[in-house]
């Protein structure tokens, strides 16, 4: 790998989450699709940025140890990469099809999605200082934001046995809740082993 350290390649990749939880909630809210779209095409872009450090340390003839540790995180990413996909995916579902959330179901979604906003930025700043405080921080953060959408799915599995919600409503929430979730994970990983 050249001059990009791990710090930035994995900053980079933290800020796209940020920018893109940012841009889906605020699809989540409008309804519009072509802000949907043009999140869509960002976060994709993003991705295909962040590619080529991995691709330079997974061809490199001379392994150095950054690439060694750029590559022990290669998973993290992917998993990572995969849930944001789904997450994209859960919001743009309910976007397109104008499925109408409870109030009480948005502001799960947003508070779970303002959180992990911070966990993106906070994981950032834990890995660029090195602090020790600061990654404990972040992984306790990430167990928080877990147990929080946990809670906020049997909350909402409370308003669809009263038949508050919806039954399409309720699989796109709970899909959208479980990437949210599976997100929360991988960031903690990653401020755990970067």
């Amino acid at each position: 790998m050249n001059e990009r350290t791990i710090e930035t390649v994995i900053g980079e990749i933290l800020e796209s989450v940020g920018k893109t939880v940012e841009g889906l909630k605020n699809c989540l809210f409008s309804g519009n699709k072509r802000l949907m779209n043009e999140t869509k095409k960002a976060f994709a872009a993003s991705l295909r940025s962040s590619l080529p450090p991995f691709i330079e340390a997974i061809q490199g003839t001379g392994k150095s140890s950054t690439d060694e540790r750029l590559l022990a995180l290669l998973p993290a990413c992917q998993r990572l990469g995969i849930a944001m996909e789904d997450l994209v995916g859960g919001v743009q579902a309910m976007v397109e099809t104008g499925v109408c959330l409870t109030d009480k179901a948005l502001a799960e979604i947003s508070e779970v999605m303002a959180l992990l906003k911070d966990l993106a930025r906070d994981t950032n700043d834990a890995i660029s200082s090195g602090n020790t405080d600061f990654r404990t921080y972040g992984v306790t953060s990430a167990r928080h934001i877990r147990e929080r959408s946990t809670e906020a799915g049997l909350e909402h599995q409370e308003r669809l046995v009263t038949g508050t919600c919806s039954p399409k409503a309720s699989f796109l929430y709970l899909a959208v809740m479980d990437s949210l979730k599976r997100v929360a994970q991988e960031i903690g990983n990653l401020c755990e082993k970067a």
